[in-house]
């Protein structure tokens, strides 16, 4: 296995910044911005907000606004939602005002969670009430049922890093929404993630050559990070002794490695610069949502690989090989991350079916 770096990371910047991953929500209200130097906030105009930032207008001169500020949003009784953000652009306006453009850059676990729920709540009249406002986040989920491996993406979560591995590229310095799932005893860790460094992961094992490898930093003060690891790490000390111990001499490199499958809006997702889309994806997009549908359940997955085999849409002839391999490629995936169905006569259908 080996791996190569990615064209994508070298994108000019604001090829990066003007791409809109998330959705902004126009919402005019007072905020609070905390400049350095400044002994007093100064009030500023909230034009729209979105997950990774938001826009506004000041009185104050935006030339002199660069680095990082701190926005004050207000929230319920009295508190406040505060996040540090960077300052992307600032244009004078006719009036005098200027615009002034940020990226939020670190926020606390409870500024983030009530962050989240504003959106929510600014969204809600724009959407039906019983839909996902899921666009508004889009994100990356990794899955680990193995306490090492859970205890070791912690201690890389508490250096300010983490890197996983996805089926599609993404931008260098996009934001994303991760989470991190364990067992039914832990509960699940969201965090927000930015992209740093991403590669494409080459092996053997996968022909289609269609991983790439993402370097994650985290939107969080590093006292926050090490906060949440030092409460849920201990338990696993003991635990993840005993998980090596029973998994020593397995000598599959799939186990090392931390699969991330997409949450929120797939827009999110590009497709690296003038590569052709998959057969699935081309041929048999019907048949790649409905396996989408069932991704992270063994048992389903495994039937829904066997009810596509079937399928009418096929044809008389089945499926083209150039289709089976991509099919075995997700196979192989979905077992290393999810594990095999736990029906032993879904994998003997599998083996004769693929």
């Amino acid at each position: 296995m080996t791996i190569q770096s990615d064209p994508s990371k070298d994108l000019p910047e604001s090829g990066v910044r003007n791409r809109r991953t998330q959705r902004r929500i126009g919402v005019r209200i007072p905020i609070q911005l905390v400049v350095p130097g400044l002994s007093e906030p100064i009030t500023a105009m909230n034009q729209d907000i979105s997950w990774s930032g938001a826009q506004f207008i000041t009185s104050y001169p935006g030339s002199e606004l660069s680095g990082r500020l701190c926005l004050l949003y207000p929230w319920k009784s009295g508190h406040r939602i505060s996040v540090e953000a960077e300052v992307v652009r600032a244009e004078r306006l006719d009036t005098g005002h200027w615009q002034v453009s940020v990226r939020f850059a670190s926020l606390s676990p409870r500024s983030q969670s009530r962050l989240e729920r504003l959106l929510r709540m600014l969204d809600a009249p724009e959407r039906p009430p019983d839909s996902e406002s899921a666009d508004l986040f889009s994100g990356l989920e990794v899955r680990i049922d193995d306490s090492t491996a859970m205890r070791e993406v912690l201690e890389q979560v508490a250096g300010g890093s983490l890197t996983v591995v996805v089926l599609e590229t993404y931008d260098t310095q996009q934001s994303l929404r991760l989470v991190i799932r364990g067992t039914d005893e832990m509960p699940a860790i969201r965090l927000r993630a930015r992209v740093l460094e991403v590669a494409r992961v080459e092996t053997e094992m996968f022909p289609l050559g269609r991983l790439f490898s993402l370097k994650l930093g985290f939107e969080h003060p590093p006292t926050a990070l090490k906060g949440i690891v030092d409460r849920l790490i201990g338990p696993l000390q003991a635990a993840s002794r005993d998980a090596e111990a029973s998994s020593a001499g397995a000598g599959d490199w799939l186990r090392d490695l931390h699969f991330a499958t997409p949450i929120g809006e797939r827009r999110a997702i590009r497709r690296q610069d003038g590569a052709p889309l998959s057969v699935l994806e081309s041929r048999y997009r019907d048949s790649l949502k409905a396996l989408e549908a069932v991704w992270g359940d063994p048992d389903a997955f495994d039937a829904c690989l066997l009810d596509l085999r079937l399928a009418s849409e096929t044809g008389s002839g089945g499926w083209p090989e150039d289709a089976l391999d991509e099919l075995r490629l997700l196979q192989s995936v979905h077992d290393a991350v999810y594990g095999a169905p736990s029906r032993a006569e879904g994998v003997a259908h599998r083996s004769r079916h693929l």
